[in-house]
Parts: structure tokens; C-alpha cells; sequence
């Protein structure tokens, strides 16, 4: 976990969510690591507007394919499921290909590198 500082020891645990869909693994880590979800990426505008209901100040980065990672407010804790259906047998085992959903979980690596969490 992190080194405590004057800077973060009184503060929460900051999270940022990717492939958010409604909240729920967001909702585990805040509990388990007494922290607070700070922004999200979620691209489904009806799922968003559920997590943005339960997280009003989480701010929504949208689309993580066009996301410039420099730009975006550190996190202590980096959480997402990416979407997995391209590598089960019952989908179209395209694999984790670019361009493909499951493809997408090199954008959550790339999130990784650039924001340095201290977990993820």
C-alpha cells in the first residue's frame, strides 16, 4: 500500500474504475479498502448514468480507447474487468487481438504504466 506522507494519511484511498459498468466492483474495493472511487471510464451512456447516480463526483473519462492517460488525476488503487467474451468458447474466440473487446485490456495496461497506481 502506500507510504504514508503529510500529504495522503488522512485522506481515502483514491480509485479509478475502468470498464465501470454499474458499480459493483467499485463498490467492493471502496468497502474493502476504505476508499473513494474518484473517476471512471464506462462508455455504455445507460450503465454510466447508474454509476454516476451513486458516485455524483466521479468524473465519467468516457471511451478508454481515446483516453490520454497523462492528463487524467492519479489513484492509488487502478480496478476494471475488461470484456472477456472474446476468450471464452461461447464467444467469437477472436482472443485478445487488437481490435477486439477482449482487446481492449491493453488499454487498461497502458492506464497502469502511465498512472503508476499502487494497486491495481
Amino acid at each position: 500500500m502506500r507510504e504514508p506522507n503529510d500529504e495522503n494519511v488522512n485522506r481515502p484511498l483514491r480509485v479509478g474504475s475502468l470498464f465501470s459498468g454499474y458499480g459493483g466492483l467499485d463498490l467492493a474495493v471502496e468497502e474493502v479498502f476504505d476508499a473513494r472511487t474518484v473517476w471512471f471510464s464506462e462508455i455504455n451512456e445507460p450503465v454510466a448514468r447508474i454509476f454516476a447516480h451513486h458516485w455524483p463526483d466521479a468524473r465519467n473519462l468516457g471511451d478508454i480507447t481515446t483516453i490520454d492517460w497523462h492528463t487524467v488525476e492519479p489513484v492509488d488503487i487502478l480496478c476494471g474487468g475488461f470484456p472477456c467474451q472474446d476468450v471464452f468458447s461461447v464467444g467469437k474466440m477472436a482472443g485478445l487481438a487488437p481490435g477486439t473487446r477482449s482487446g481492449l485490456w491493453a488499454h487498461m495496461a497502458t492506464a497502469a504504466e502511465v498512472l503508476q497506481p499502487t494497486t491495481w
